[in-house]
């Protein structure tokens, strides 16, 4: 469970840092944190659950039950003392993934793609493809323009600078000679010299990388470039460095832009560590699938004023296009919604 932002100032001091820690260095969950998951359900549907059970019931009427060990979460699992926290956790699991599935219930699902609640990657990971796409796209019209930080890659090494033994030297030992030629032939007027400038071939767009699974993301210029798209004001393209595959350092200036983003515009402030999206571990898929789908909500969905999609040449519009159509408004669109 990880520490809530600081950024969210309706968050009581004592709820920030879920764990404290005793004299033998073990954590153990804070008392006012355990109470409020032995208080009633969350409110996540419309109307909400009365209680543990209605909630239970809800999430595996959705195909979603919470389950530890291929074992369904009882509502009497959630009510004991001492806490058990691996059914919290699994209803925290469901919960977030009964988000995901809702909010990206308006997708098209992809060809090949698994139907029912498990469908929301394939259309997260396509909708990101075709932002890609698209940028592709402008980038190969626009062609020009400030080229993007192409990054170092992993492997890349200076070359080396020519020595006093470099094979071009010679040549320039023929200029004085040639310099007197012209004079003599000239009747000693200055030559006329003139020189050629070679049109350089203009810069090459930049390589947006293929989307086939979630580690594609975790080089951070996906999730980067996307942002770029619809918020071209927040993030220019300049500033992401692309290319395959990209160093570390690149990656972590990546994923600390994409990260600067959600806590600067997001209702949840990224809860997510750059490590997280670094390393994509198995256990946080869900955690990083309601990122994604919080950001298409705020994308495609929500469209809060600094939503200002870029259109094919480069300009932005005062809102944009939607690339999927919209979505299901009852996620609402009140501008208290994106106050921390």
């Amino acid at each position: 469970m990880a520490n809530v932002p600081e950024e969210l100032p309706n968050v009581p001091e004592e709820l920030r840092d879920p764990f404290y820690t005793d004299q033998y260095a073990q954590e153990h969950l804070k008392p006012p944190v355990e109470r409020l998951l032995l208080a009633t359900p969350p409110a996540s549907a419309t109307p909400p659950p009365q209680d543990l059970g209605a909630l239970l019931a809800l999430l595996a009427g959705r195909g979603l039950p919470p389950n530890v060990q291929g074992v369904p979460v009882k509502a009497q699992d959630l009510q004991q003392k001492p806490i058990r926290m691996s059914a919290h956790l699994a209803l925290i699991d469901s919960l977030m993934a009964a988000f995901v599935t809702e909010a990206t219930r308006n997708l098209g699902t992809p060809p090949g793609a698994p139907p029912g609640p498990q469908s929301w990657e394939p259309k997260i990971l396509a909708w990101l493809e075709t932002v890609n796409r698209k940028l592709q796209e402008s980038s190969e019209k626009e062609g020009g323009g400030t080229a993007p930080n192409l990054g170092v890659p992993e492997s890349s090494t200076a070359p080396p600078a020519c020595g006093h033994k470099c094979p071009t030297r010679w040549y320039w030992k023929l200029v004085p000679h040639a310099i007197a030629f012209c004079l003599k032939e000239s009747g000693n007027k200055p030559p006329v010299i003139r020189y050629r400038k070679d049109k350089g071939a203009p810069p090459a767009p930049p390589p947006f990388p293929p989307v086939r699974g979630l580690q594609d993301l975790a080089s951070g210029g996906v999730l980067a470039a996307a942002i770029h798209f619809y918020c071209p004001q927040s993030l220019r393209l300049e500033e992401i460095r692309l290319g395959a595959p990209l160093a570390l350092p690149d990656r972590l200036h990546n994923l600390g832009l994409v990260r600067d983003f959600g806590a600067r515009h997001l209702r949840t402030r990224c809860p997510l560590a750059v490590e997280d999206l670094l390393y994509m571990a198995p256990a946080l898929k869900l955690n990083v699938g309601a990122f994604l789908a919080e950001l298409f909500l705020c994308f495609e969905v929500l469209r809060p004023p600094f939503v200002t999609p870029r259109q094919l040449g480069g300009t932005s519009g005062t809102r944009g296009p939607q690339i999927w159509g919209g979505g299901d408004p009852k996620f609402g669109r009140d501008p208290k919604f994106w106050e921390g």
